[in-house]
């Protein structure tokens, strides 16, 4: 039974204090998230009751007499709307509504029975009033988005569960096969397929008279394995796909893949083993290495972990080597090697996250595809990186403890059924 190391190190190479994580699910924090609107629209149709008044005053921390300031704003955008403001326009907006409040303050007569002290208040008024301002406009030029906000539900990391054996495999006559997702992986031999362990059935039996081409197909949040009809298995891991024959003829064993697989060949001198993948092609008498060629990388990378490969730069038609621990990164025409930890690039297979010194972008790319969720960017990308290794059996929540140290924060909505982690740039 393979031990699980579920310890996680981490170091940022910014050197910024680290920054509090959002915490997510309690009753304030619900509250004041969910406002903004339906209040603000509330505001423009005038339809806001006193305690929506005093609600939205409270969501920008602003004092329960300065209502007036809200109701300026309004004034502001009863003129029509365009379909789309442009960022210039809030400097304008702000300096009107300014204007209008120096005026109105100058107008005020004081409050002598408040114990609350006017003069602060006043002073204040018309930075909220930017404040507010400046959301009212982003609100308002959302578009599309506005609907997403309205519908938006914050989410508890311990729901998102973890990817599982999850796969389709489609046949070139149009039939489909959901696999079994108690299975681990399926085996085609003699025209026929089944399930690797040999406990069931028959999942269906191929042509006889000629190769079909099979696809396997995995989804975010899946995997599967695949014995091929000379012996040798791929693995698949989540958002890929497998394109290959129900039998190898010819003098050649031809396979396809976009996404990531972990390939162990079975030798066979007569017949080499070929993987093409967007940008190169992969020629393999007997060995085990790693392909991730995902449609949104620019990049392929192969890292070989026994025997021997060419890369063959399908632009620039060049050839080159890799011996074990090594990694080729195509790019175009140009083609580059280089010695990595092989670890890192196939833990995935595993079972594990492991990262040593990537990137965040590198780390929830792979977050993404295996917990099914979006991941948005909110400002700069942080410089942290990330070194140590995460269990993938886990919940999302197990893994993004790795924020509280690393200075990173995020947060976790739903919005139109999509899962969206939002990590907070610097």
């Amino acid at each position: 039974m393979r031990s699980r190391c579920t310890g996680f190190l981490i170091r940022t190479v910014s050197g910024s204090e680290p920054y509090q994580v959002i915490k997510q699910g309690t009753k304030k924090s619900m509250e004041r998230k969910q406002y903004p609107a339906h209040l603000l629209r509330a505001y423009l149709e005038g339809k806001a009751t006193r305690e929506e008044i005093d609600a939205l005053l409270r969501y920008f921390q602003l004092p329960e007499e300065s209502d007036e300031l809200v109701r300026l704003i309004i004034d502001e955008f009863n003129q029509p709307i365009p379909d789309s403001i442009d960022p210039g326009q809030v400097a304008s907006i702000n300096k009107r509504v300014s204007d209008r409040l120096s005026h109105h303050i100058g107008s005020m007569e004081p409050i002598q029975t408040s114990k609350r002290k006017r003069p602060v208040l006043i002073r204040l008024l018309p930075y909220a009033a930017a404040a507010v301002v400046a959301v009212v406009i982003t609100w308002l030029t959302a578009g599309d988005r506005q609907s997403e906000t309205v519908d938006q539900q914050f989410v508890n990391a311990e729901e998102i569960l973890p990817g599982g054996n999850k796969a389709i495999l489609s046949l070139s006559d149009g039939r489909t096969v959901i696999l079994d997702e108690a299975q681990e992986g399926i085996v085609i031999d003699n025209d026929r397929i089944s399930y690797a362990d040999g406990a069931a059935e028959a999942l269906m039996r191929l042509n006889t008279e000629k190769a079909e081409q099979l696809t396997l197909t995995t989804p975010r949040g899946g995997m599967y394995a695949v014995t091929l009809p000379d012996g040798s298995r791929v693995w698949l891991n989540a958002s890929s796909v497998l394109r290959y024959p129900s039998r190898f003829t010819g003098g050649q064993r031809v396979v396809e893949i976009e996404g990531e697989g972990y390939f162990e060949i079975s030798p066979d001198t007569k017949q080499p083993f070929i993987v093409r993948s967007r940008g190169q092609e992969v020629g393999v008498l007997g060995t085990e290495f790693n392909i991730s060629a995902y449609p949104d990388d620019p990049k392929s990378h192969t890292t070989l972990v026994e025997g021997k490969v060419q890369i063959v730069n399908r632009l620039s038609k060049a050839i080159r080597s890799l011996a074990p621990g090594e990694q080729a990164t195509v790019e175009g025409g140009q083609t580059r090697v280089q010695k990595v930890d092989v670890t890192q690039y196939t833990a995935w297979k595993e079972g594990f996250f492991y990262f040593d010194g990537v990137a965040p972008q590198i780390a929830f790319d792979q977050m993404e595809r295996w917990y099914d969720i979006d991941v948005v960017y909110r400002g700069k990308v942080p410089s942290t990186r990330f070194f140590g290794m995460i269990d993938r059996s886990g919940t999302l929540h197990d893994a993004l403890v790795i924020l509280k140290e690393s200075g990173l924060q995020c947060r976790l909505v739903r919005s139109g059924g999509v899962n969206q982690l939002m990590v907070i740039g610097e």
